[in-house]
């Protein structure tokens, strides 16, 4: 006997078993026509029975009291399906269709319906919570990027450079003064970061302070403030300088070998008496500071040469912590650019990376700007390209300004080359770079809008000339 049949003989016996169930039930034949649907059902959607019997499934559809119907799916593919459908009044619930077969076809389709308005509720929550979370990272994110932009992380690969790190971390904890010395975008910050975390003042204070930055003529109340009404201008209640800032905590004075004459007597008196006195103030002031100083100077040759006091240079060359040059020391240079990458790549939401030519070329490189040349070049090299892949000509291109294709070329030019022989060199250059940036010939034949073939041909082309040239010579 058909299924099919076997339900309008039983009908009433059928409809009542299934009313007694807690889900919906849906029933319909092989022309995905409805033959019975239960009251849980019928409560879900808002219409009455009499209303939903003898419709196909598609006219339930046109008249919107479904948004979707399992059983055609199943009717279509053969198979159970399963999905989640959106009835007339608002409702929805997860529902499984299973098809009955008569001799091979199918016969009807039985749809179970589960109410998941709960779950649903749970879902939205959930992707709420997880939409929170990830604004949170990405705000994180911003204040890390932040964060890191003023303090760098302190890298040290080289024996040099752990040298220096085990240094700051000991003189840290003396809490005596330190002066950081080194040229220029060495890091002199970073291993003033480093001695104040390794100091017994962690956590209070720590003002810094770049000497050239702030003008003669306001350095002084910059440091050590002023009282109200000691100059024209003055805010009328005062103004604490940096000293009283930092009391209890740290100072650092970076470049301190910029400061004036005057100032380093000034300067001295506050190391020598642990006091200091605001502009226009009757009296000096105590204070506790613990002092770091930095310069990029020869303060040596300076004191020699008359530009620096003899004796502020034998009171802050007590602990002195020498960070030696970028090219002293290129076991840091590919963990710093590693370093910088990723910050780089997390600031301008990149992904990418350096190839081992494009390594090699920073690590050949003389530095003269030290770390900080590196960090601006890095940000140049992920801001400034195209492809995920940096390669090492976008580096020789980025040190020199001009691409080493050009310095082959005015090499040629030099030896009287004709313009096809310069232009084809030119072009390698181009193709080479090409390769190593986007990893395979052909994705730097599509990039380039050439043929693979195209490539291989030229290269192979140019380097039978280059090899019947070294023969000729």
């Amino acid at each position: 006997m058909r299924y099919s049949d076997f339900l309008k003989e039983n009908y009433d016996m059928i409809l009542k078993l299934v009313n007694n169930m807690r889900v919906g039930i849906w029933i319909t034949d092989g022309n995905d026509r409805v033959l019975m649907v239960n009251d849980d059902s019928l409560k879900a959607g808002g219409l009455k029975r009499n209303q939903v019997i003898g419709r196909t499934m598609g006219e339930l559809l046109e008249i919107g009291y479904i948004m979707e119907a399992a059983s055609s799916r199943t009717l279509a593919s053969g198979r159970e399906e399963s999905i989640v459908e959106e009835m007339g009044d608002g409702g929805s619930c997860l529902v499984n269709s299973v098809p009955l077969r008569y001799e091979g076809e199918i016969d009807l389709v039985i749809s179970v319906e589960r109410d998941i308005s709960d779950i649903a509720h749970l879902e939205n929550a959930l992707r709420e919570q997880k939409e929170t979370a990830q604004r949170l990272k990405e705000q994180l994110r911003d204040i890390q990027i932040g964060t890191e932009e003023d303090s760098e992380t302190m890298i040290a690969n080289s024996y040099k450079m752990i040298r220096v790190k085990e240094t700051a971390m000991h003189l840290g904890a003396l809490d005596a003064t330190v002066i950081i010395l080194g040229e220029s975008g060495t890091g002199k910050e970073v291993v003033a970061d480093l001695v104040y975390k390794s100091s017994r003042r962690i956590g209070k204070p720590f003002i810094k302070v770049n000497c050239a930055a702030i003008p003669e003529t306001l350095i002084e109340s910059e440091l050590f403030g002023y009282e109200r009404g000691a100059f024209t201008g003055a805010r009328h209640e005062g103004q604490k300088g940096m000293f009283e800032k930092a009391d209890g905590g740290t100072l650092f004075l970076d470049e301190v070998g910029e400061l004036s004459l005057s100032m380093q007597s000034k300067l001295l008196r506050v190391l020598e008496n642990g006091e200091i006195r605001r502009i226009g103030a009757a009296d000096s002031k105590r204070i506790d500071v613990r002092l770091i100083a930095a310069t990029n100077r020869n303060l040596k040759k300076e004191v020699s040469e008359g530009n620096f006091r003899e004796d502020l240079y034998y009171r802050l060359m007590v602990l002195p912590v020498v960070i030696p040059p970028l090219r002293e020391r290129r076991d840091d240079i590919i963990p710093l650019s590693r370093m910088f990458l990723q910050r780089f790549n997390r600031k301008y939401g990149l992904a990418k990376e350096l190839t081992g030519k494009a390594l090699n070329e920073l690590v050949e490189y003389s530095w003269p700007g030290n770390v900080r040349e590196l960090r601006n070049m890095i940000e140049r090299l992920v801001a400034g390209g195209e492809g995920n892949r940096i390669s090492g000509f976008q580096v020789e291109k980025c040190i020199s300004g001009i691409s080493q294709g050009i310095d082959d070329v005015a090499e040629l030019y030099v030896r009287k080359a004709s313009l096809e022989e310069m232009m084809r060199s030119y072009e390698i250059e181009i193709i080479r770079d090409y390769i190593e940036q986007y990893g395979s010939m052909s994705e730097a034949a599509k990039r380039l809008g050439i043929n693979k073939s195209t490539i291989s041909r030229k290269l192979k082309a140019y380097s039978e000339r280059e090899k019947a040239s070294v023969k000729h010579d």
